[in-house]
């Protein structure tokens, strides 16, 4: 008695590379267990693939949490940081203020400007020619407050310093050479005028 591929063989309704492929493929035809294993294998694969995916993407999804948390964390710390720094510099402000209020030397009829730099620009100060010499001597200083330039006495200035250094522009300037002449390029002796 044969089997019933050697039948299906006989009678011409499958050919041996047919038989060849189903055995390797684990098709029926290939013995008892096979077709079981195949159907039961597939949905076993199916499974542990879903269970990877679920474990990828809740680990993905896990890490996403984490950095919009860290980066609501940091937008926090900077939002924190930025008042801190406005609430530091209006309180030292309000001391500017104070130490400046009725000790400025600035005058309504000033038409003279003093420039100086300060904070990598050239600013100005408009003061009288008695200040102006005050100014070149030393005798007055200059401050800063909220982007206006005042004229100040020296202790008012010491004590705007100690509040504030970065307002202070120092009004040393350049002193420039005497003008011999040296420093422009030479004629030349066939130059007609």
């Amino acid at each position: 008695m044969g089997t019933l591929q050697d039948a299906l063989l006989k009678s011409g309704l499958a050919d041996e590379e047919q038989l060849k492929k189903n055995r390797r493929r684990g098709k029926p035809g290939a013995g008892h267990s096979g077709p079981k294993k195949a159907r039961n294998s597939a949905p076993a694969k199916k499974k542990r693939t879903a269970r990877k995916k679920k474990a990828a993407d809740s680990d993905l999804a896990r890490a996403y949490a984490a950095r919009r948390k860290a980066e609501v964390r940091e937008k926090e710390a900077e939002k924190q940081r930025r008042v801190a720094e406005q609430e530091e510099r209006r309180r030292r402000n309000l001391e500017l203020d104070a130490i400046i209020k009725g000790n400025t030397l600035n005058r309504k009829d000033a038409e003279v400007p003093r420039y100086f730099e300060h904070m990598g620009r050239i600013r100005r100060v408009l003061c009288t020619p008695e200040q102006r010499e005050q100014l070149n001597k030393g005798e007055i200083g200059v401050v800063n407050l909220r982007g206006s330039y005042l004229l100040v006495s020296l202790e008012t200035l010491e004590k705007y310093r100690e509040v504030a250094p970065d307002l202070v522009p120092g009004l040393e300037g350049r002193d420039e050479p005497e003008d011999d002449g040296s420093h422009y390029p030479p004629v030349p002796d066939d130059l007609v005028w």
